[in-house]
């Protein structure tokens, strides 16, 4: 192999040149390069050539072996090392990738281990698990939403479906009640807040305990209130206690506020939103939701903006917590509630049912 390599090279020096020029691997780069110096002349060996590289001369033999077997694109192949095998592999990523997406989902890291142990048959360290579920699958502990052993899933779906409701209520209030008031959907609910600490979780560095001071003062008032998804306008009204008496003022405050509107109104199933005695207004028809399922109710969400704005305070006397409540109140827009309440499946049913 000392004397002249003989090797039928079908590039043009031309088209090796320009070649050269476009590569960004350093490797393919010194592959392309030893077929340019022997096409050009300016090497006649394998040595030579390996010399002139600065790679050894059974590397550059291999290169050769190649380009003759497989021809320029061998040479250009990119080829990756397979690497060491992976302790969990792809079929099991995506298996656990799937269960993550429920709702469901786990308590905990230990757990996803035993479950690929028993589902999978993989024993993976708890190491390697909490970096492929935290960085790779990007899955994290989070608050779940509390949900009532008791709940209805059907009954859930079927309010999802609310449009046909609607468009019936929709048609019941303009031919059978003969308003020519505008129909609107509203959604209501009620909150306790008290002088006992609101609590929620604190940013500190890696390794530092948060503390937060709380005092447990159980005096409270209670907040009324209702919100029209589609536009976030919103009517609030306080009082001391959750009973029909109130609900009552509530409802007449509401209907007298919305007197050049028709209201349905969206509630829960509390006793006192059904009592006998209740007189609903006129101009008012209450909507109920299946019962345990508070989050069917985008105004939870709204008692859960206001309440975080009042953690970790602590007013002495009801005074200076309904100083700081209304305050909030105050600040809420109708573009802020709306932004909460929004929820596609209400759009779509108010949509359809031609709200």
């Amino acid at each position: 192999m000392s004397g002249v390599y003989h090797l039928d090279i079908k590039e043009s020096a031309e088209e090796l040149k320009q070649m050269l020029l476009e590569q960004k691997v350093a490797s393919i780069k010194e592959k392309v390069q030893a077929l340019y110096l022997l096409k050009t002349g300016y090497s006649q060996t394998v040595s030579k050539t390996a010399q002139m590289i600065g790679r050894n001369r059974s590397t550059v033999q291999e290169w050769l072996r190649v380009y003759r077997n497989e021809g320029i694109e061998g040479i250009l192949q990119q080829k990756h090392s397979p690497g060491r095998p992976r302790a969990i592999p792809k079929w099991a990523e995506k298996a656990l990738s799937q269960q993550l997406q429920k709702r469901e989902g786990f308590n905990n890291y230990q757990e996803i281990v035993e479950w690929l142990k028993q589902n999978c048959g993989i024993e993976g360290k708890y190491k390697t698990v909490y970096k492929l579920v935290h960085y790779r699958l990007e899955a994290s502990p989070k608050v779940p939403r509390p949900q009532s052993i008791e709940q209805s899933q059907v009954q859930v779906e079927n309010l999802k479906k609310i449009a046909e409701n609607l468009a019936m209520l929709h048609y019941f209030c303009v031919t059978v009640l003969y308003t020519t008031a505008t129909v609107r959907f509203f959604c209501g609910d009620e909150t306790r807040i008290g002088l006992k600490t609101i609590t929620g979780r604190k940013i500190t560095s890696s390794g530092v305990k948060p503390v937060g001071v709380h005092q447990w003062k159980f005096q409270a008032t209670y907040l009324y209130g209702i919100i029209e998804p589609l536009t976030g306008e919103h009517f609030f009204w306080e009082f001391s206690h959750l009973n029909t008496d109130c609900f009552q003022i509530f409802l007449d405050l509401v209907a007298q506020h919305f007197s050049d509107s028709f209201l349905i109104l969206q509630l829960d199933n509390g006793a006192f939103h059904k009592a006998k005695r209740l007189r609903v207004p006129d101009n008012i028809i209450l909507f109920f939701q299946p019962s345990h399922s508070p989050e069917l109710n985008p105004i939870e969400q709204v008692w859960q903006y206001l309440k975080r704005h009042l953690r970790w305070l602590m007013p002495k006397t009801l005074e200076e917590l309904r100083s700081a409540l209304y305050f909030h109140i105050g600040n809420l827009t109708t573009s802020i509630i709306a932004s909460i309440a929004r929820r596609k499946y209400i759009l779509e049913a108010l949509s359809v049912a031609g709200f």
